[in-house]
């Protein structure tokens, strides 16, 4: 089986090199261990661009060769880039991007880490269907693609021959995935116990931080946020925070909901759970406290809003993040 890992100016090297030895890793242990061949042989190759010309070079090797037509690939993976290089990289690797629409028409399966959505995105072959990416950039994927269903609460979306990850180091659990996908369920287990790494179904939500969304030019709304993100752990009245920006009930849920994304309860809400966040990573104090010091009383609701908001329960979170 041939494994592409696109290797481009700005790429981040863990990136792409992890993924090389976790596969190699499988190729060489794998008989060592079970005392039988893999299913397949696997072939790694890094492919740049330069010149508007195609090159590859196998894993371990030092001299690069011109790609030819012939070349076909069963996996492509396509790592994460530099956060501040996005657009640079995008406008700059347009031969990879050819390449990949190219690949998969061939049939090529395409596998994208972390912000590397971005170039997979831009061959189109994601619009209409789900994708992810790191949470931090999931707003900017979002507005520059329209079309894709962006899961950013999720650290894997499948999509048939078209496959991303979240985190650029979740790439191990994702290369986990891809050999049971490709190879088989026995494969993927002995990968797992020779390399010790984990496999697991998290979301991306424990590690997402919430970010106080005053990037919009209604003051009257920055004013009322402001005031729920210094007073959450108070019972807070709809009706009066209306009332007291001069406003109906109704137009201020509607402007809230207009600048923000979010109903005035749903802010209230995040802006709760973030601070929840906060003292079970920081604070050896009881559910019960952390709850009531965030502005619930009732102990059953508020453990519900947080599995909803952070996918786990207030004591996985403190138990998974908590001081000792």
């Amino acid at each position: 089986m041939r494994i592409a890992i696109l290797d481009y100016k700005d790429v981040v090297p863990t990136c792409m090199t992890g993924p090389a030895d976790i596969w190699s890793g499988l190729n060489r242990m794998y008989p060592l261990v079970t005392g039988m061949p893999l299913k397949e042989d696997i072939g790694i190759d890094f492919i740049t661009a330069a010149d508007g010309q195609l090159a590859r070079r196998p894993l371990g090797g030092v001299q690069s060769q011109k790609l030819s037509p012939r070349d076909q690939f069963r996996l492509i993976i396509i790592p994460a880039m530099r956060y501040d290089k996005i657009d640079e990289v995008i406008s700059r690797e347009t031969r990879l991007i050819e390449w990949l629409k190219q690949q998969r028409h061939k049939g090529s399966d395409l596998a994208s880490i972390c912000i590397g959505a971005f170039l997979l995105a831009e061959t189109g072959l994601l619009n209409g269907k789900k994708a992810t990416t790191n949470w931090l950039f999931a707003d900017r994927f979002q507005q520059r693609y329209p079309s894709i269903n962006v899961q950013d609460d999720k650290v894997i979306v499948d999509e048939g021959p078209l496959c991303s990850c979240g985190g650029a180091f979740s790439f191990t659990s994702f290369m986990i995935y891809l050999i049971e996908k490709l190879l088989g369920h026995q494969e993927a287990v002995m990968a797992s116990k020779i390399l010790m790494i984990n496999t697991h179904d998290d979301s991306q939500l424990a590690f997402s931080v919430f970010r106080f969304q005053h990037d919009h030019a209604d003051e009257s709304i920055k004013m009322a946020q402001r005031f729920i993100e210094a007073n959450y752990g108070k019972a807070i009245s709809l009706e009066k925070l209306a009332g007291d920006y001069h406003m109906s009930v109704r137009n201020f849920s509607r402007r809230f909901r207009q600048a923000t994304g979010n109903t005035p309860l749903e802010y209230l809400q995040r802006v709760r759970i973030e601070a929840a966040k906060k003292l079970l990573e920081n604070t050896r104090g009881s559910i019960e406290n952390v709850a009531l010091e965030c502005g619930y009383e009732d102990i059953s609701f508020f453990r519900k809003v947080f599995r909803r908001q952070v996918d786990m329960t207030p004591k996985e979170y403190h138990l998974k993040y908590g001081k000792l």
